[in-house]
């Protein structure tokens, strides 16, 4: 029966994620070589504006590789004795509130908590994310502009209000919400979905390599070089991190990212990387049960 379960969601994973990153635009396809996540956060500029309005907030970001467009929504007005939760959605995303809207169906019911959503750059559409992935540096300067912007939301919620701030994102947010704990670790909360500490892998070993560049996987280095955190973030305390990892995922392997972790522990469901990200009860679960 496992077996049976494994093969079910790793076809799934195969024919949604590998087929489709067979015929996309490649990863890095215009360069494979760039300065790490540190090093682009020193580089970011930006002026947020105050969490007064519901709605979407569009902000410019100067950064290593030029002037990049990001943004977050208020989900519903603030309610300054409410926890928070900033969440961020996954890669190529669109439209970016996908995922949100249904892990947090307000029309359904009632979750007591100040919801904000982070879009990344390059995420308005899909012609725009397949444009911004063509090299590591824009893909590097968009981990550090929406990690920047996770510590700005995280800042001014605080002074809002005294109500916890957790941190969740699923796939890309998740990688996003582990950077934002590394270099920045001023939430109180990190769930981290479908995610782990070994970027690296996904791009290189998993059904999602199909839409890496040729030239860039024969220079795996490179690639590791950046987009490994295993080390930073082992270097720190996990007891306020909360991963969750599906244990069929053949993008976001299961067994690699489990030990990307290191002691922390990991919330393990039976799904794959598609299956996972579609669970959205459980996903909502494990978001609100660490808030």
């Amino acid at each position: 029966m496992w077996k049976e379960e494994m093969s079910i969601h790793g076809v799934i994973d195969s024919l949604a994620v590998g087929l489709g990153a067979t015929f996309m635009p490649k990863y890095f396809r215009d360069g494979y070589r760039s300065q790490g996540v540190a090093e682009n956060i020193e580089a970011i500029s930006m002026d947020l504006p105050k969490l007064e309005f519901e709605g979407d907030h569009e902000i410019a970001v100067e950064t290593s590789v030029g002037t990049l467009d990001a943004a977050f929504r208020l989900a519903r007005p603030i309610d300054p004795d409410l926890p928070w939760v900033i969440y961020h959605h996954g890669a190529a995303e669109t439209p970016f509130d996908y995922g949100f809207n249904r892990i947090f169906p307000l029309k359904k019911q009632s979750i007591d908590a100040n919801l904000v959503l982070v879009r990344a750059p390059f995420h308005r559409s899909m012609k725009e994310f397949q444009r911004g992935i063509r090299t590591l540096e824009n893909v590097v300067a968009m981990l550090a502009v929406s990690t920047c912007l996770i510590e700005q939301l995280v800042q001014e919620s605080r002074k809002v209000g005294e109500g916890r701030v957790l941190v969740a994102g699923t796939s890309l947010g998740g990688f996003i919400t582990n950077l934002h704990h590394i270099h920045f670790n001023s939430a109180d909360v990190y769930t981290p979905l479908l995610a782990g500490l070994a970027m690296y892998d996904a791009y290189l070993n998993s059904v999602y390599s199909r839409a890496t560049a040729a030239t860039a996987k024969d220079n795996p280095r490179d690639i590791k070089a950046v987009l490994d955190f295993t080390t930073e973030f082992a270097g720190g305390d996990c007891g306020n991190v909360f991963p969750l990892l599906a244990l069929h995922d053949r993008l976001v392997r299961y067994e690699i990212q489990r030990t990307s972790y290191g002691d922390c522990p990991v919330t393990t469901i039976s799904k794959g990387h598609t299956t996972g990200a579609l669970a959205y009860s459980d996903l909502r679960e494990h978001i609100l049960g660490h808030l």
